[in-house]
Parts: structure tokens; sequence; C-alpha cells
């Protein structure tokens, strides 16, 4: 009798303790869904960026210097292009190359433009396989690689992030902005110059705008 009530309690202990801890495994396992990147379900933080941000101002920067009919009017179609490291002014530190990645993609996109990944004199080759692969077949052909003028850019893009923050109550803003600038390096002067931006409010992470 007391072996059986003995063996009764184990048994009973054992159960309670799989189903907790089973219950403590299904408890932590969290639901993950997949959401269109352009959609309002991605979540925003007020204060800081999010992925969406990147692609916000890199759409709007690209739509304005199209309409400028800027592209149309560049020398040496398709132009070689160098873009410079964007001034990062904002209180985050993160790979500004998010953000002109988008841009650089859109510019190809249209035809007009070619960004040059083999040129080593102006801040290191993008691409030092292509660049080492260039400099060979320059040799073979009895040209002065660095004497080359075919890899010199037709034009430059400079980029500027600021942010502007603001506060009312439990209500915090935050503007992020994108300044640019497309410069002809024949002429050295701007061909053209645009501003993108976000604005976000809130009082902590929350999904949608």
């Amino acid at each position: 009798m007391r072996t059986t009530l003995s063996l009764s309690r184990g048994f009973v202990f054992t159960l309670t303790l799989a189903s907790t801890t089973l219950g403590l495994l299904t408890s932590g396992c969290q639901k993950a869904v997949y959401v269109d990147p352009k959609g309002n379900e991605l979540i925003v933080n007020a204060d800081r960026m999010n992925i969406q941000d990147w692609s916000l101002l890199a759409d709007q920067t690209i739509q304005s210097m199209v309409a400028s009919g800027t592209l149309a009017r560049l020398p040496n179609q398709p132009a070689g292009l160098l873009l410079n490291p964007v001034i990062n002014t904002t209180t985050q530190q993160f790979d500004t190359d998010a953000i002109m990645k988008k841009i650089r993609i859109a510019l190809m996109n249209t035809g007009r433009v070619e960004v040059i990944m083999s040129d080593d004199l102006f801040g290191g080759a993008e691409d030092r396989i292509a660049r080492e692969a260039q400099r060979r077949k320059d040799r073979a052909a009895g040209v002065d690689t660095d004497a080359s003028n075919k890899n010199v850019p037709d034009i430059t893009i400079t980029a500027k992030l600021i942010e502007d923050r603001a506060r009312a109550g439990n209500t915090r803003q935050v503007a992020y902005v994108l300044q640019m600038s497309l410069t002809n390096t024949t002429s050295g002067r701007s061909m053209w110059e645009g501003e993108a931006q976000v604005v976000k409010q809130g009082e902590r992470a929350s999904v949608g705008f």
C-alpha cells in the first residue's frame, strides 16, 4: 500500500513537471511572420532610424533627381560615378551604405550611370579584384593604368545625414534629413541638389506610421 502510494505520487510529480516544462517551452516560442518591407506593418521606433526610413529617403532623393531632368544632361552617358562617404551627423552610428546602396541601384537602373568599382586613386577601389584585372589587361596592352582617364569619374555625389529632435509632453518627434549634391567633375559645379526627409512621432516602439 505504501509502495503503491509512493509510486503514484512520483508518477503525478513526473507528469506535473513534464507539463510545466512543456508549458514553458510552448510559451517561450514566438510566432514570426513575413511582412511587406514597404507596408505599414513594420516596427517603427520614434527615437532611431529603421529600415523603412532608408527606403523613404532614397526614394525621395531619386524621384527628385529624375524629375529635374539632370540625368538626361549627364556627360559621357553612361556617366562614370563615384560616391563620397556619407557625412553622418546624427546621434546614431549605423552603416550609411544602407541608404547609398539603394540610391546607387536606382541610378544604375536608369541606364544613364555606371558606378566605378576599380579605381583606387580616390579613396580605394571598391572591387579590388576588378582593379587588379584591369591593371593586368592594361599592362598587356601597353597602357599606363594610372595615367588613363577611363576611371576618372564624370560625376560625384556628396551626401549629409542630419537629424532634428523635439518633444512636447510625452510625445517625441525626430526628423531625419538627407541632403545630397551631384557634381560635374569637368566644370566642378553642382548639377543638382536635393533634400529628403522623414519625420516620426511616438512615445515608444509602435507598428505602422
